[in-house]
């Protein structure tokens, strides 16, 4: 058994009901978390992960409003940008529940959606042209579970973002097709066209890099 944070308590709570129910219960997960001291969100963090792995009760609604911050927010720890505290604390977890953030992004990415965000998914045409900035090799980046519909912002984390951080490798944007199955969520609280898709190296044969034409491809 885990150590149960102090937050943990709420997150027990018995669910509303309705589509209402579940909105209000996700804006109090949220909320929660963003109360919170980046120390806190990652014990809030953790303990929700492992709370998932283990089946154990909890208000899912909430749980997925808490998580939905957790993948959005950038825990800052002794001097250091630590990616996303869900991205952290997949990091950080003991070998005894083993799990990673293409399952998480599979298990729980709709329940990360705000309707508005559902209907924009609904109503997108598919095939879609996706991209992802990183650094490194084609096959590093192609690990990634993020992707954009938009250009610019797989450039800002292929370039300015790195930068911003000492991160001295190479750029690397690439871009692929995806169909509706692909993918897991869309997320734009951001205002990133964010797009989940757990187990993308597997479509690796279908992505092309396009770093060196990146700057072309914005200026037309």
């Amino acid at each position: 058994m885990f150590t149960i944070s102090e937050q943990w308590k709420a997150f027990e709570r018995p669910a509303r009901g309705g589509k209402k129910g579940w909105n209000e219960d996700f804006a109090d997960g949220g909320s929660i978390f963003m109360r919170l001291n980046d120390g806190e969100r990652c014990d809030l963090t953790s303990d929700l992960i492992r709370a998932w792995l283990s089946d154990l009760p909890l208000n899912r609604a909430m749980a997925s409003g808490a998580l939905r911050q957790a993948w959005e927010s950038e825990p800052y720890l002794g001097g250091i940008r630590c990616g996303s505290f869900v991205s952290k604390v997949a990091h950080d977890t003991s070998d005894d529940l083993l799990w990673n953030l293409d399952e998480f992004a599979d298990d729980w990415g709709q329940l990360l959606m705000t309707a508005t965000e559902e209907g924009k998914l609904e109503a997108m045409e598919f095939p879609l042209t996706v991209y992802r900035g990183g650094t490194g090799t084609l096959d590093e980046v192609a690990q990634g579970i993020s992707w954009t519909l938009d250009l610019e912002i797989a450039r800002f984390y292929a370039r300015d973002w790195p930068k911003r951080w000492g991160i001295e490798r190479g750029p690397m944007i690439v871009s692929m097709q995806v169909e509706s199955e692909d993918l897991a969520a869309f997320l734009d609280g951001r205002k990133e066209s964010e797009l989940l898709v757990p187990y993308a190296s597997l479509l690796r044969d279908a992505m092309t890099e396009v770093t060196d034409r990146i700057d072309e491809r914005l200026a037309g």
